[in-house]
């Protein structure tokens, strides 16, 4: 059985439609501090749905804004776990983090000139990487709290799980994707789209408060 790769765009943007739909539904449960996460994920969503239907219309694509919309989104998830770390120690680390992202693209930038005019997988590598550090430091802070004994009404935990599996999981696809078969290339992406929202939604489901505890270590 060959995968379908348009059905499967196609279901995806229903995915991005139906969790828009859940984010507004379950925004009074939402504490502030996840605001910069969806802040994030609906740019995302937004610049997919763009991407999708211009690209049908024009049969092109406009690398340049696509390329500035994601390093917008990983500025803003960065910016996320650095608002939820309060021990001191791992704050300072995740402001490191975040000053290597600001000097990774103006590196990046510098080396080569036309860096936002094509999509980049090396600056995207970078990225996965300063992010799943963010989350590992978010996860230390989390196992090592008393938030470990209500980790199912803690939205941030199901929030990292989600983006861990899916940005994990794109980058052995991403780095063979030119000796894999279209479908197969199209099928793990939309699986791991999929699983990964399939994670957040139930964290909106399921998460209840609406304060952040401080963390005792």
């Amino acid at each position: 059985m060959t995968w379908n790769v348009e059905i499967g765009k196609q279901i995806s943007m229903v995915i991005l439609i139906i969790m828009m739909i859940l984010i507004i539904i379950r925004y009074r449960k939402i504490e502030k501090v996840n605001f910069f996460f969806f802040a994030g994920y609906i740019l995302l969503s937004l610049t997919d749905f763009f991407f999708y239907f211009y690209h049908k219309l024009t049969s092109l694509f406009t690398e340049r804004f696509y390329t500035i919309c994601i390093t917008i989104v990983f500025f803003l998830y960065l910016l996320y776990y650095m608002k939820l770390l309060s021990a001191q120690v791992l704050k300072k680390i995740q402001f490191f983090i975040l000053v290597c992202f600001v000097l990774s693209i103006l590196a990046m930038s510098y080396v080569n000139k036309s860096l936002f005019e094509h999509f980049s997988f090396n600056m995207l590598y970078i990225n996965i990487l300063l992010l799943t550090f963010s989350i590992l430091l978010f996860l230390y802070q989390t196992f090592n709290s008393d938030k470990i004994f209500e980790i199912k009404n803690y939205l941030p935990f199901w929030i990292s799980v989600g983006l861990l599996i899916f940005y994990i999981g794109i980058i052995p696809i991403f780095y063979f994707r030119t000796s894999v078969k279209p479908d197969i290339y199209f099928f793990i992406l939309f699986l791991l789209n999929l699983i990964s929202n399939i994670i957040i939604a139930v964290g909106l489901f399921w998460t209840k408060q609406d304060k952040i505890k401080q963390v005792r270590f």
